[in-house]
């Protein structure tokens, strides 16, 4: 079954439009919540409704069972200018697991804490992806780093995958992002085990939305540590959005880089 998403071409030089506001990146963070929250929403009641019977069989034929891909997947069109992060040439020092991972061990929306249960980083990027299009994408892209977070709910009922990967610039992200999409069948984010999930993480309803900050992407999916599917979307929502909580390493180099 490929998953559900707002976009589906796949054209090389597709690049969605960069975003030119300079708003207070307060602001502009809590404007970009609501619009993840509101495009998820939308694209997570298509799938529902576009869900076809036998499709966790499907998702297996994809080649194993790192070899996942989401129902749902919502890539979001850049919210703000990136300043200096925008291209890896004015951000050149590579992240690390310490400074994606070591303040988000616990992280919490609402009513929903997760903690990490495995993480890496690798500067072989294609050794975590599977897939022809999402490979070749990546190299095009001249990725050197993927960083990838496991996350197990504390009352162990969801779990999630934190991803950010470290391109050559925003265009690149924003072609990686397309690369993404499920419906072109062209691979996706190989997942790392959840410690105490009584399912393989992927292996049934799923949700995941992206985004490019700057030149890095960044990904959370997320779905039931039991693999069901959830009774409402909104539970996925909020999950999507505590395990995205390490993504506050980008924000916080677009701030060191460019204070104003």
């Amino acid at each position: 079954m490929g998953g559900t998403s707002a976009r589906t071409k796949p054209a090389e030089d597709e690049i969605w439009p960069e975003a030119g506001g300079n708003a207070g990146r307060g602001r502009t963070k809590i404007l970009v919540v609501i619009g993840v929250v509101v495009v998820l929403i939308v694209a997570a009641v298509a799938a529902w409704l576009l869900l076809p019977s036998g499709g966790e069989e499907d998702k297996a034929d994809a080649g194993g069972a790192s070899s996942y891909v989401p129902d749902v997947y919502v890539p979001q069109s850049p919210g703000q200018s990136a300043g200096k992060v925008t291209a890896r040439k004015t951000d050149t020092r590579p992240f690390t697991e310490g400074e994606v991972f070591d303040e988000m061990k616990q992280t919490t929306y609402r009513n929903y804490t997760f903690q990490l249960k495995d993480s890496d980083v690798t500067d072989d990027c294609a050794s975590a992806v599977w897939g022809k299009l999402l490979t070749e994408t990546l190299a095009r892209g001249e990725c050197t780093q993927i960083a990838r977070g496991a996350y197990l709910s504390k009352d162990g009922t969801g779990a999630g995958m934190f991803v950010a990967i470290n391109l050559v610039d925003q265009r690149a992200a924003q072609q990686v992002l397309n690369a993404l999409d499920p419906e072109l069948k062209g691979g996706f984010v190989r997942t790392l085990a959840v410690d105490g999930a009584s399912a393989d993480f992927g292996s049934g309803f799923t949700a995941a939305y992206s985004q490019a900050i700057g030149h890095y992407v960044i990904m959370s999916w997320v779905g039931r540590a039991d693999g069901g599917t959830p009774d409402a979307m909104n539970e996925l929502i909020d999950t999507s959005l505590a395990v995205q909580k390490p993504e506050e390493f980008a924000w916080g180099r677009i701030v060191l880089l460019d204070p104003r």
